[in-house]
């Protein structure tokens, strides 16, 4: 026998969650696609197997009928990724959760690398990982992601929520006049998607001219580690008072920042939090020219327990060197989504794929859409829309179970069904705990029609359409 609805305590968890996927709403045109969109978020939460939209569909209790409906909505117009990433952000970033630096949220944007070898997916290229982790090989077949995401909670319990998940390689145009480089595209994404000034932390990847300017030039602030062989310059001296002959100077003095570390004078040295623990950090900084004339970057040289040095860099000069180093530590966050995405949502489990075009060789390059005629061109970027669909509505979910665990930690712990060696009760839980708890309590929940729910109200309608959808299957073969 069922449990009385009331006694459950994770009768608030699914109303919290639905509370939240209705301030999406605005972002859908039409309610049949925002319904779709409702039930594959749900989806992603109680789902056990991972076989793709199929998956989904078991986990609703749907049946076949509606198979063909599912696969529409990730290839549908009538939602535009674009709007719905920038309403999702809004609601993060009202959340009184959120971390700030200076009143400003934190972001972190980076590049992720997924295997997949189907031969008609589009965007699928031989890509090269640079790690040192024995796990991964040096060369992999797959897609190649940019994310962007915002930082939720505080130093220690801090969640990284996706924002957006978008492929930023595989497909070329023979048509472009302009190569369109990663770096360009993750400029677009972040401009594209955050609102109003923030702070952006990435990698030394994007410490270039056309990433730094791009951020700036939308109010969104740079920290980043720049690299090892770095030179910028001192701002000039006072001009003379009479003007010589030639070309006036535009740079300073010329710095090597790595030599600046073997000098013993103006450092400043502190206990900081960083990563797991506090550690023994000196720093030094330097306001110098670096990717323009006409704008101070402050640099911070940075030794940690006299063993890792690094070069950080920030277009705001206003912090000091200590938030600096430390909100640079805060990037690290965005590796752990990245495994929380694929172990525990496995948002990177789809299987769209196109007839439109040819089999593509295994370990081949960009597949240039510019000798596709018209029609071909526009189901190969629907079937790339599609990937990203599947992708962004998987961190929407997580990003879900992240508010859930940081809003109601003791309903989650009360709800929780099971034991992990590594569940401890000063902790917030993480992601997993709370998709475990969702999944054990959702059939007393359903089957109890809590007043407010609307999950089973849209199940019941698609149950309700199921003979005729049937039906119609069979009549067409």
């Amino acid at each position: 026998m069922l449990p009385a609805l009331n006694t459950l305590p994770a009768k608030d968890l699914f109303l919290r969650l639905d509370e939240l996927l209705l301030q999406l709403r605005p972002a859908f045109k039409r309610y049949a696609t925002f319904q779709w969109f409702f039930l594959f978020v749900w989806s992603f939460l109680l789902r056990l197997d991972s076989r793709g939209v199929t998956s989904s569909l078991n986990a609703l209790g749907l049946s076949e009928a509606h198979y063909h409906q599912a696969l529409h909505f990730f290839r549908s117009s009538a939602l535009d990724d674009d709007e719905l990433a920038r309403a999702w952000y809004r609601l993060v970033n009202a959340h009184p959760g959120v971390h700030r630096l200076h009143g400003r949220p934190v972001c972190v944007c980076d590049d992720i690398k997924v295997p997949k070898a189907g031969r008609r997916i589009p965007a699928v290229k031989k890509l090269h990982q640079e790690s040192e982790n024995n796990d991964k090989p040096p060369w992999i077949q797959g897609h190649f992601f940019g994310a962007v995401g915002i930082l939720l909670g505080k130093p220690g319990t801090m969640y990284h929520v996706p924002v957006r998940y978008q492929i930023h390689d595989g497909l070329t145009d023979c048509t472009e006049e302009e190569a369109v480089t990663s770096v360009m595209r993750m400029v677009n994404l972040v401009t594209g998607v955050l609102l109003g000034p923030a702070y952006m932390l990435a990698d030394a990847f994007f410490a270039n001219e056309t990433f730094l300017v791009g951020c700036t030039t939308a109010h969104i602030d740079v920290i980043t580690r720049a690299r090892s062989n770095t030179v910028a310059y001192r701002p000039l001296p006072p001009p003379p008072v009479k003007r010589t002959r030639g070309r006036p100077r535009l740079w300073g003095e010329r710095v090597k920042l790595a030599e600046e570390f073997d000098k013993k004078e103006g450092w400043t040295q502190e206990v900081l939090r960083l990563y797991d623990g506090p550690k023994n950090v000196r720093w030094k900084t330097f306001d110098l020219y670096w990717y323009s004339h006409t704008r101070l970057v402050r640099f911070v040289l940075v030794v940690i327990d006299e063993r890792c040095k690094a070069i950080l860099l920030s277009t705001d000069q206003s912090l000091t060197g200590a938030e600096i180093i430390e909100a640079y530590s805060w990037r690290f966050r965005i590796e752990t989504q990245f495994r929380a995405m694929h172990q525990t949502m496995d948002a990177f489990g789809y299987h769209f794929w196109t007839k439109s075009m040819e089999r593509q060789r295994r370990w081949s390059g960009n597949l240039d859409i510019g000798k596709l005629d018209q029609k071909a061109r526009k189901k190969v970027k629907d079937t790339v829309a599609a990937c990203e669909r599947f992708v962004n509505v998987a961190g929407i979910s997580l990003g879900l179970l992240q508010i859930l665990s940081l809003e109601m930690p003791a309903k989650v712990r009360e709800s929780f069904p099971g034991w992990l060696r590594t569940f401890r009760q000063d902790r917030l839980p993480s992601e997993l705990v709370v998709r475990l708890t969702l999944q054990h309590h959702a059939r007393g929940i359903l089957l109890g029609r809590p007043d407010g729910l609307l999950l089973p109200k849209i199940l019941e309608s698609l149950a309700s359409q199921a003979p005729a959808q049937r039906a119609n299957l069979q009549a067409t073969g």
